[in-house]
Parts: C-alpha cells; structure tokens; sequence
C-alpha cells in the first residue's frame, strides 16, 4: 500500500525525455502536466513547503481535473456503484476527490527529480481508449507506470494507473468493498469523510489555511 501511495502522487510529476512533437494527445497531456508541475515546484518551493494550503489549491486546480472521476468512481465500487442512490454517488465522487486531493499535496514534500519514457501506446477496444505506458526512473531502477485514459469529448483524462502492474482501481476497489461489506454504502461514505476531515485537519492546523485547505478539497 505504501509504494501505491507513493507512485500515485507522483505519477505526473516527471520530466520527459522526448520532444512534445513526438508525442501523441493523450501522451501531451502527462507531458504538459508534468511541466506545469515542475515549474511550480522550481518557483513556489518554500510555499509548498511552508503552507499546506496552497499545496492543496495547486493540486486542486492543476492536477485534480485530468482525472475522470465519473469513471473512477464506477470502477471503483463495481457492482455497488450500480446499487448506490444519486445522492450516494455524488457524495461518493467528492469524497473520492478529497481524498486525491490530499494524498498529493501529502507528497509534495517529498517531490525529487524523476525522468518518464514514453513507450508504446497501446489502444483500447475504442479509439478514444487508451493506455499510454512510460518507465519512470529516479535513482534506482526504472518503474512501470502505465496510465489509462480515454476521451469523452472532453480531453484526454486518467481512469486507472498501473505501477509495475499493480491496478490503483483494483487496489481501492478491495478496500472500499470490505467497508460496503462489513457497514454498507453509508458506512463507506462516513469512513472517507471522517478521514478526509481528520487528515486535512492535521496537515493544516492553522485555521487559516484549514479555511483554504478545505475549500479547495470541496
């Protein structure tokens, strides 16, 4: 769970080392990202340093809306997704954002130099689907992360990624399905509020950037 947790955060915060000409829509869209990231952490080090809240507005804002939440969330809960209420699902979405939200900002801290090669592309069983494979190598030995995307008519964006094979959906899907399991849907959406608040909480307990931290996790 802990290397899921570290390669999710950063999973976009790399430097690539082919030109963007190269590069095919889905695979511009990691890239660009990527650079509005690095740019960030090159002029506002100290800020995302100093000041939990204006991590989590950066990453709300720059890093959140490349993710396809309505996707996410149906693959996530599988069957139990189909069964929720309306209201169950969008408290689900939001809470499922938060959560992104704050694991990021969580890595900021620990962000260092990481090159991302583009391998081949791979399509899915539609054009607009897509699974766009990169090695993402630090110090040590290269990692495969793999991202699946797809275009809905509105841009290129993540429903799943894959470190060294290992399925971030399938990994959230088994936590959240003993949760469903053992306290039903509401008993889920309690849990993820619950730590959502508490976790934000502790990394802004100023309640100046609590106020902020907050609002951008909404």
């Amino acid at each position: 769970m802990k290397l899921l947790k570290t390669f999710f955060a950063f999973v976009f915060f790399t430097s690539t080392s082919i030109t963007a000409a190269e590069l095919s829509a889905p695979q511009q869209v990691i890239d660009d990202t990527s650079n509005e990231i690095k740019l960030l952490l090159k002029h506002d080090r100290d800020l995302l340093t100093s000041d939990p809240a204006y991590v989590y507005q950066m990453v709300d804002e720059v890093l959140i809306p490349h993710f396809d939440l309505n996707r996410i969330s149906g693959l996530v809960l599988g069957r139990y997704w189909k069964r929720a209420s309306a209201e169950q699902k969008e408290t689900f979405k939001h809470e499922f954002k938060r959560m992104l939200v704050r694991t990021y900002a969580t890595a900021f801290n620990e962000l260092d130099d990481w090159k991302i090669n583009f391998l081949k592309t791979r399509m899915g069983n539609k054009a607009n689907d897509v699974m766009v494979r990169t090695k993402i190598s630090r110090n040590g030995p290269a990692v495969a992360v793999d991202y699946r995307m797809r275009d809905k008519g509105e841009g290129w964006k993540v429903y799943d990624v894959k470190i060294e094979g290992m399925s971030l959906i399938t990994n959230y899907r088994s936590s959240f399905n003993r949760l469903i399991r053992t306290g039903g849907m509401n008993g889920l959406l309690t849990h993820l509020t619950e730590s959502n608040d508490q976790k934000i909480a502790e990394a802004t307990e100023n309640p100046e950037m609590k106020k902020v931290a907050m609002s951008a996790a909404e």
